[in-house]
């Protein structure tokens, strides 16, 4: 670890705080306290030009009149003070500095002030951790690097906790001790070191079992991914809370920290290829950090649990199936087993019901738990019931399951029905038994849902890579030819959009463009009825302006629906024939500057933004993700056949979505959007009937309006 590049800044062996104070509640005393509060046994020195002795220790009045050149500078200062501190600490030679200021200055000059100090910073090899940051805490060396006053009694563990809000950084540590950390850092506004370091550090620390992050934006798409793929050779999970998501959240994002939060869809793509487990609040968080913290894994199976309370144990079985949690179905051994220490009335089942009478019971829910959670079909294990300090029976259940866990090599927790009973002291023994205290019914089920969804994605990632689609014939002059045709021609005609996807493997039925009558009938001399007209005209949405037409069936209606057409949008048409009925599905993709292609399926037709039902992924996919991205939609439901309707192909549309994903890649940037929509998925395949192309150049030109 000493070799890391941040090594002087997250494991200093000296450290020097600009701006240390003995003024009572102020930032200046409170760092120096913190650093020492958790035994840091590095050198500390004082640097203030106003004091020659601060609690009983030298204080010096500068950097240059330190004993030694140290590794770090903690500049705790207003921003005015900066830059001269910060130049100071280059000529030295400091590699690493904490800035707590803003940075903001009125009437600042250009380049603004945070724009100087990433220049200086990295050309001098120098990290920092800010600045607008609230520092980091480092257990593995007894190291806090704080602007405020924290408690005690921080744990050693194995969770990197790298937060992009200071208060969101300071909340987990500073308040739950169930939670044990290699790391916590508030990464401020990453004038240098980014998230994407922190993650390197923390994967290059021997003790980190899993790596959480709260997150606005990423600065450095590429190393995110570079970051991602290395934890997912490692195995170690990583769990983010991403903001943003929405419209307002992100315009928020950006008035706070500069940075522009990221499309979605995107995020949620590259989460996907990587195993990320995203989860909805703070409270999610610290429950899954808590569970993944733990150097058991789940076994092969599904979920056990034990309980206090029938209600309760009602109440977990109606959660768990609004996330599709499944409970082990128990071997007949196991249940003869629980029946031989369940008392009369009580049925050996999973979710088992174990409390008859306070009779023996610590021996008897040990043994019951034990039984459960080792019958080979559960894989993890929970127990359940409210737990709280001083209470003896909360006592006696703890003992039990904590002599249970010693019997067994699968995972298995506490967990608290209710959040917010006082059980701060048995969490930290049931913590060091190796067994977490999880907060709350539906915070434990979704840990455990991300814990064994963890185990499942490993498996999966075998199967991807040994399952790799048959791959179109695409030659390379094709691939030229339409990223120059795309380049040319803006923007892209619809006819030309349905001739590209064809020529690259995807399905599309026979289609003529017109402008006249006479045009009209001279094509469908060679097009076979049923038709659909439709209007060529600019219009991105031809149904909002009634510009479909569908089930012509003869010359004479085609004739009709055309002259009325024609006179109310523009002589511009397309005649298609026909492809049969079937589930609609929309097939879009966007090109990411920092990410590249992301491939975004959905309910299709005019109910793609009503129903709100997508999936993300980014390209390209292989047959497995594309089957798997089905299956996660609302309307997958539709595709095995519903009331009397046949099933549809679902290998013409796994094989539609593959091509679709190799000729985005093929493209690449040439394309910025594109959109398929409808996608007619039926019995006899599926086919391609509508297609709206932004080209890369288009999307910059749009943007330069904006």
């Amino acid at each position: 670890m000493t070799q890391h590049s941040l090594g002087p800044l997250l494991s200093p062996r000296s450290i020097a705080f600009v701006g240390a104070s003995d003024k009572p509640n102020s930032t200046g005393k409170a760092m120096l306290e913190m650093s020492q509060i958790d035994g840091f046994k590095g050198h500390v020195y004082s640097v203030n030009p106003r004091l020659t002795k601060l609690f009983g220790k030298p204080c010096y009045s500068d950097l240059a009149a330190l004993p030694e050149v140290p590794d770090h500078v903690v500049i705790g200062v207003a921003s005015r003070f900066v830059e001269s501190i910060l130049d100071q600490a280059i000529q030295l030679g400091i590699s690493a500095a904490t800035i707590f200021a803003s940075c903001y200055l009125d009437k600042d000059e250009s380049p603004n002030l945070p724009t100087r100090i990433t220049r200086k910073a990295q050309s001098a090899g120098m990290s920092i951790c800010g600045a607008n940051c609230m520092g980091f805490y480092s257990p593995t060396v007894g190291l806090r690097i704080a602007s405020a006053v924290s408690p005690k009694g921080l744990s050693k563990g194995g969770i990197a906790w790298i937060a992009q809000s200071g208060s969101a950084f300071s909340a987990l540590p500073n308040n739950d001790r169930r939670l044990g950390f290699t790391l916590a850092v508030s990464t401020g506004m990453e004038l240098v070191t980014t998230v994407v370091d922190y993650i390197d550090w923390a994967l290059c620390h021997p003790e980190t079992r899993v790596i959480g992050l709260f997150v606005e934006t990423i600065r450095d798409p590429a190393g995110f991914v570079r970051v991602l793929a290395t934890a997912q050779r490692r195995g170690i999970p990583v769990v983010i809370l991403k903001v943003g998501r929405t419209l307002r959240s992100a315009q928020m994002a950006v008035s706070h920290t500069g940075a522009l939060a990221g499309n979605d869809a995107v995020y949620e793509a590259v989460f996907r290829a990587y195993g990320v487990h995203r989860v909805g609040d703070m409270d999610e968080m610290a429950a899954t950090l808590a569970l993944f913290d733990n150097p058991r894994k789940p076994a092969h199976g599904r979920l056990g649990t034990v309980h206090d309370s029938g209600g309760e144990r009602e109440l977990i079985v109606d959660i768990a199936e609004d996330y599709g949690i499944e409970f082990a179905k128990l071997k007949p051994t196991t249940c003869s087993k629980l029946e031989a220490n369940l008392e009369p009335g009580l049925v050996a089942e999973n979710p088992l019901d174990a409390f008859g009478t306070h009779n023996d019971f610590e021996r008897r829910l040990a043994t019951l738990v034990e039984i459960l959670i080792n019958d080979p079909n559960v894989g993890i294990g929970l127990f359940m019931s409210n737990p709280r300090d001083g209470y003896e029976y909360a006592e006696s259940y703890s003992r039990a399951v904590m002599k249970a866990a010693q019997m067994t090599e699968k995972p298995l927790a506490l967990v608290s029905n209710y959040s917010l009973t006082d059980d701060r002291d048995l969490a930290i023994r049931l913590k060091e038994a190796g067994v977490p205290l999880l907060r709350g019914t539906r915070n434990a089920l979704l840990a455990v849902k991300h814990v064994m969804d963890h185990q499942y994605f490993i498996g999966s990632q075998l199967q991807s890579c040994t399952d790799e689609p048959a791959r179109a014939s695409v030659h390379y002059n094709t691939i030229k030819r339409w990223r120059s045709h795309i380049a040319r021609n803006q923007p892209i005609s619809e006819i030309d959009g349905l001739a590209m996807l064809s020529d690259f493997g995807i399905v599309t039925p026979r289609v003529a463009s017109v402008t006249s009558l006479d045009e009209l009938e001279a094509t469908l001399s060679f097009l076979n009825f049923p038709l659909v007209i439709k209007t060529a005209e600019d219009h991105n949405h031809k149904s909002d302006v009634s510009g479909v037409k569908l089930n012509i069936g003869d010359l004479h209606e085609a004739c009709t629906v055309y002259r009325e057409m024609s006179a109310r949008l523009g002589p511009k048409a397309l005649v298609m024939e026909m492809v049969p009925s079937g589930i609609e599905l929309s097939m879009g993709s966007i090109y990411d500057n920092g990410f590249g292609p992301v491939i975004i399926l959905s309910a299709g037709g005019v109910m793609v933004e009503f129903l709100a039902d997508k999936v993300a992924a980014l390209a390209p996919i292989n047959a497995v993700t594309a089957k798997r991205m089905l299956g996660e939609l609302r309307i997958s439901r539709l595709f095995a056949g519903y009331r009397g309707q046949s099933a549809t192909n679902e290998a013409a549309i796994v094989t539609q979505i593959v091509r679709f994903s190799e000729m985005v890649i093929a493209l690449d940037d040439a394309i910025s959007e594109i959109d398929v929509n409808p996608m007619i998925c039926g019995v006899d395949g599926s086919y391609a009937v509508d297609c709206l192309v932004v080209g890369g150049n288009q999307r910059k030109k749009m943007g330069d309006l904006k």
